[in-house]
Order: structure tokens, then sequence, then C-alpha cells
């Protein structure tokens, strides 16, 4: 039996404006209290320092000020920011500056009233930027979206997004149970987002900040980037005294006129902060790469994942989005999925067309990858230069979970106690798919039949495959000596080259393979 299980609450929202209240957050009908650990978090591995700052190491733009109740915006763009900077792809704190706004726009309601029922102004999602980054929507620099101005009347569709330089292909998810993943998240990164909830009374001198567990009146969201931390901080920097020393060096989005420029202290042990439930999800940019002509993200969906779907009972699942791919764009060179569930196996398929859908004849499906997930959040795996051969055709990822149900995730409608919508899916009969028992089962079916509910959820599988250029006959993105030795064995009758390896092997474009094509390769690699 297939179950979806909750992983975002319509009641987290994320405002950043500090006067307003949102109200508590429920999940499966029960308020979320999230416990800090003391066990747990007291003392840090060897290899940890106890005190470390991105922000002194050059890693982290200066704080901006939020314009809307889009806190969640800033923060995310801050952590791209930063793993950019960490990376030294950049090396200009103020050249890196990412677009708030863009992300912003991107996320306001379709024009067929579809994705995040919001205006800019609305308060926003913990899940909304992974979903932005992970389908190459953005990051778009500011210096490439000064035409971007606040507009009422757009809609998410209208916000350009061929702009952006660099697409996501990995991000992981930490929380408040592994405090040294956080920390080697930070110094590998450069920080991590998270939310916590905001009340000003419990800021000390616009420097500490600690909210004690005991605290039980509503929450005010508001996500932030983790820079830094200090395991020494003296618990009496806080207004109240929490039972250990230690504070995360957090950047806000309130501008740099307090006391550290707009960074300021938050205690491990703040109620709410790395919530495994109630802010989710606290993640860091963990791969990336430039965005050029030859490469496409094909994907079924844009906005990420809101819940994860299981196969309950069972921790064995197989999953499937059917793809289709662009002609030019033939080479699958990476395959991403959403998960929350850690050290989990997996092996990816490429899997044919069989009567308008993906077969359910295991015998002609074709492994392309295998491996165990790390880390919870968006996975990203290497494939070894799969050449794609039908335009339509499914990627498959099995899951096995030791510790507990396979799930995977899924772009499913969000909504409120009150039955308003804050996310509507664009999903469609066709997209994804469940392997059980022999059974291949349509996504939008299962949910119709057993929900009754028509607008269903997509798969969070994505293929990024890339069009390779004249001379790149081995498929592997890079015209060098390797594709000269594939010539000179195809000329031999060693190898054989299908049609389109033939096509870039006719390096110099005169309808035929010999010598000569290879020589003008050697010359190429030699300039």
């Amino acid at each position: 039996m297939i179950k979806i299980i909750t992983v975002l609450s319509a009641a987290a929202l994320l405002t950043g404006a500090v006067s307003v209240s949102a109200s508590a957050v429920v999940i499966d009908g029960e308020e979320v209290a999230a416990t800090y650990d003391a066990t747990v978090a007291e003392g840090s591995s060897d290899d940890l320092p106890s005190s470390y700052s991105s922000l002194d190491k050059g890693y982290v733009t200066p704080a901006k000020s939020q314009s809307y109740n889009d806190c969640w915006a800033y923060s995310a763009t801050a952590a791209f920011e930063s793993k950019l900077l960490r990376d030294g792809v950049v090396t200009d704190t103020n050249a890196v500056r990412m677009s708030e706004l863009h992300l912003n726009l991107w996320a306001t309601t379709r024009t067929n009233g579809k994705g995040w029922i919001r205006s800019i102004s609305d308060s926003g999602y913990c899940y909304i930027a992974p979903g932005y980054y992970a389908s190459w929507q953005g990051g778009i620099f500011e210096s490439d979206a000064a035409d971007i101005l606040p507009d009422s009347n757009i809609k998410g569709d209208e916000v350009p997004t061929d702009r952006a330089k660099y697409g996501v292909t990995a991000m992981r998810y930490v929380s408040r149970n592994n405090m040294d993943g956080i920390k080697r998240a930070i110094m590998e990164n450069g920080g991590v987002t998270t939310g916590y909830s905001h009340k000003g009374i419990f800021m000390n001198n616009s420097t500490s900040y600690y909210m004690p567990e005991s605290y039980t009146e509503p929450k005010n969201g508001h996500q932030v980037e983790i820079v830094g931390w200090d395991d020494n901080y003296d618990k009496s920097n806080f207004k109240s005294t929490p039972k250990n020393n230690g504070a995360w060096l957090m950047k806000s989005s309130w501008g740099s006129g307090s006391p550290l420029n707009g960074f300021y202290w938050i205690s491990y042990e703040t109620k709410y902060l790395f919530d495994g439930k109630a802010y989710e999800p606290c993640f860091a940019i963990e791969q990336y790469e430039e965005i050029t002509d030859r490469k496409k993200m094909i994907q079924n969906e844009i906005f990420g994942a809101t819940y994860e779907v299981t196969l309950e009972g069972k921790n064995e699942g197989v999953f499937l989005n059917r793809l289709t791919f662009d002609k030019d764009f033939y080479v699958l060179d990476k395959v991403i999925f959403e998960t929350k569930a850690e050290s989990t196996e997996y092996e990816l398929y490429l899997v044919p067309e069989a009567d308008g859908a993906p077969s359910n004849d295991t015998d002609t499906w074709k492994l392309i990858g295998s491996g165990t997930t790390d880390h919870a959040g968006y996975i990203c795996t290497d494939i070894n230069n799969i050449e794609l051969t039908q335009s339509t055709a499914s990627i498959a990822v099995k899951l096995k979970n030791n510790g507990g149900d396979a799930k995977i995730g899924v772009d499913e409608w969000v909504d409120t106690s009150n039955g308003a919508f804050k996310f509507i899916p664009e999903s469609e009969f066709g997209m994804s798919y469940f392997y059980d028992n022999g059974k291949m089962t349509d996504l939008m079916q299962w949910y119709k039949d057993t929900l009754n509910n028509d607008m269903g959820g997509t798969l969070v599988i994505k293929g990024l495959t890339f069009k390779p250029e004249s001379g790149d006959v081995n498929l592997d993105s890079n015209v060098d000596i390797l594709d000269v030795t594939l010539i000179q064995q195809y000329l031999a009758e060693l190898e054989q080259l299908s049609t389109n390896q033939k096509k870039l092997a006719d390096f110099n474009g005169d309808g035929e393979i010999d010598i000569s094509d290879a020589t003008a390769i050697q010359v190429k690699i030699a300039s």
C-alpha cells in the first residue's frame, strides 16, 4: 500500500516580520515540540574546532534588509552565495550577490492558478528554495536581474529563468540531532539555512538570542543562514540562561545596523532551531555546476518536494518518472532525486517504453547507477555516459531503507486546516509511477482511486542531460585523446559507434569518418 507522509505543515510560515505571530505547527494532528538533547550536542568530534566562522574567512556576503515577508528567500540566496565563495568560484562578496526578488516572484501564483499560492508580500515556506534551485530556475545574480522589478500583477511563470549561471544538483538536509553534521556542512559549504521562532523578548542587546524550551506561546517563523559556531560562547550572554554554553553565528535579513552588522549569536538550545518538523528542511548546498547551452535538466516538476511518498510497511520501493528527452541532448549525465531517508541503498534504472507507459518487464531495465545516500536531501549520482536512444523513457529509483520504509519526495498539494491551498502541483497522468509486485501504477491514478483527488503529485526524480560537441565521440563531455583512440579503433573495426557517435566522429564534416578526423581532433587538443 502506498502512503503519503506529511513533511510540510502549512502553518510553518516564514515571515521574518517580528511583529507577526504564526500559529502552532501541527503535523498529523499533533503539535510539534522539538527537544534539545544536550547529550548529543555537547562536545565536538576530534577533527572539528570548538569555534569556526565562515564570515571571518570571507565566505559570507554582508547582511541585507528584506523587503517583504521573504526571510526564506534571503537565507536561501545567502547559502548559495556562501557556497560559491567557499569554493572560490567568485571572491568578491559584492559581485556574488543573488536576487531574492527573483526567487520571491518566481514563487508566486502562476497564470494557470497553480504553483505556490501566494503574492510577493505573503509569507513563504522552507521548501520553496530547494525546489527552485534543484530545478535550475535560479539563483540569479542581482546584476542579471536589474530589469526584474516588483510588480503585483506578475505571475510566477512570467519571471525569466534563463539567466541562472549555476545549477544546484545536490542539497544536504541537517537537523539538531546531529550537531557535528551541521558544523561539517558549514565548513564544507560556507553556511546552512534554518528556521526558528523569533520573539523580540528573547533578543539581548541585538547580539544574542535564546528562546527557552518552556516557552509555549504561538511561534513567529524566521529563516536565517548559520555561518559559524562557538562551543564556548558564554550562556550568560543571553537574556535567560540556557543549561550550557555554546551558540551558532547567524546572518539575518534585517539590515546591518545591529552591533554585529546584522549577525547574531543564537544558543544551541533555542527552541525550534534546526527542528526536524517545525521549520524544515534546514539545508546546505552541496553540489552545483555551471549552466551552459549544452546542458538541460529534464524534469516533470519544478517545485521540489513538499511531502514524501512510501510503500507502507516495506523497506524497499521502486519509483519512476517518465521523462521526455530533447533529441539534441541525448546523453544522460546525472540523476537527481529527493529523499529524507539517510543510509538508504539505491539503484537507478533506465526503463524503456511499453504501450505508452514504463515497461513492467524488469528484464528490459538497464542499471545505470547505484549507491547509498549519505545524507537526506537532494541526491545526485553521476551516470556513465548513457546514450538516450528513445525520446521518452523513465528513470527508476529503487530504494532499500534497512532502517524503515523506503520513501522519496513528491510535490503534492499543500493545504491548511481551513482548506485553503498554499500549493497546487501541475501534475498530469503519465508522469510518475510506482512499481510493486510486477505491477506498474500511475501515481495520479492512485491519488484518484485512493483519495478521490484529481490534483495528485509528481515524484522528484530528474535527469541532467547534455548535448555533445563535435569530436566528443565517447560521450564523456570532453574532447580529448580518448576520442581519437576510439575513432582509430572504429576504423580498425575493433569498436562499434552508434549513429550519434558517427556524427560526432565526422569532425571535419565531409560525410566520412577517416584518419583525417582523428588528426583534426588532435590538432584541436594541441591548440
